[in-house]
């Protein structure tokens, strides 16, 4: 079964439907060859990179590090028995 139906692509919501349909190019026809292309999508680089800086601490040692620094802390403030 296939439906035609005209968009206003002048008005903001039919350009946004036209960009939503352009994900289907499967399913989806237009009229207009040009906008039969599919689209692509540029996403933004990750901001998960796991690549470690030259700061990296390997977790044991931090846990360490932060232990012997509280210890003296409340030594320091009398709070340590």
């Amino acid at each position: 079964m296939q439906i035609t139906i005209r968009i206003d692509a002048d008005t903001p919501e039919g350009k946004q439907i036209i960009n939503y349909l352009k994900d289907f190019p499967g399913v989806v026809t237009f009229e207009d060859e040009v906008l039969n292309e599919l689209q692509q999508v540029y996403l933004p680089p990750s901001s998960n990179d796991l690549t470690s800086s030259g700061d990296y601490v390997p977790v044991e040692e931090f846990r360490v590090e932060a232990k012997k620094r509280a210890k003296a802390f409340l030594e320091k403030h009398g709070l340590h028995s």
